[in-house]
């Protein structure tokens, strides 16, 4: 199995609360990535971060992402559609939401690109420890492409925020497959260094770091573990034992040996 962590990149965008189908993001080599590392395009599992097909109108608000303007199938047909558009056809998609009444382990066995959503951190746990995901994953060998906050869950320990507010917070159990966790969507520049809640962030994510190494990706930075190396591409800083340092740079490569 090879997993593919990114922030933005291989995910559908969104305008105006409506789902853009178009190609998808290039930056730092990440379609010549994936297409040199897919064996077959033959299904594609789809694994959704709501449970629900569409997100009921009791939903906590904490627990909204932007997603009542449509259906997980929506969702997952655009994600289809826009891999399509990029030159990586699948020939079928499989949804597992509240709908899905396949043999997940098979399914799961069976594809070559896994899917996982993000979203709310928490939720998206939950569901992957349902459907006992931990279990099935290790015998897999195709690519598990893991978006956004979905990038954190395959660590031994998970933090979760609430919408970015520093002051509540979990730090959970994961689906213990890695003993180091990933932060998306980390685009530190000088003029961040003088905000107060991304300075709050940075300040929580070193506490973390105790517990386990942090690899921050930029929003269009990417990481592949192939179970021996890692292989950074674009920005990323590592936060370790409550320090945090820059190790690699955009339109760069990073070698790091397991």
């Amino acid at each position: 199995m090879k997993i593919f962590y990114t922030s933005k990149l291989g995910c559908p965008k969104t305008k105006d609360n409506k789902l853009v189908t178009e190609k998808l993001d290039d930056t730092n080599g990440f379609i010549n990535n994936l297409k040199t590392n897919l064996k077959q395009t033959k299904k594609l599992l789809f694994i959704t971060n709501r449970w629900q097909s569409i997100t009921p109108a009791d939903q906590p608000k904490d627990e909204v992402f932007n997603d009542y303007h449509y259906s997980n199938k929506e969702y997952a047909n655009v994600v289809k559609e826009c891999y399509a558009l990029t030159g990586i056809s699948f020939d079928e998609i499989i949804v597992v939401d509240c709908d899905y009444k396949g043999d997940f382990k098979q399914d799961l066995l069976t594809s070559d690109l896994i899917f996982i959503q993000g979203g709310h951190t928490p939720r998206g746990l939950k569901i992957l420890k349902t459907l006992n995901f931990e279990e099935y994953i290790k015998d897999y060998q195709g690519i598990l492409l893991l978006a956004g906050t979905s990038a954190k869950l395959p660590a031994t320990k998970v933090l979760s925020t609430h919408h970015g507010n520093m002051q509540e917070y979990e730090i959970e159990q994961g689906l213990n497959l890695k003993n180091y966790s990933i932060r998306p969507y980390f685009d530190y520049c000088l003029k961040l260094k003088f905000n107060k809640k991304f300075k709050n962030r940075i300040k929580l994510l070193k506490s973390f770091s105790y517990n386990i190494d942090v690899y921050a990706l930029g929003g269009n930075s990417y990481m592949i573990d192939d179970e021996n190396n890692i292989k950074i591409f674009g920005n990323c800083y590592l936060l370790k034992n409550g320090k945090m340092k820059k190790i690699c740079k955009e339109n760069k490569t990073l070698f790091i040996k397991l």
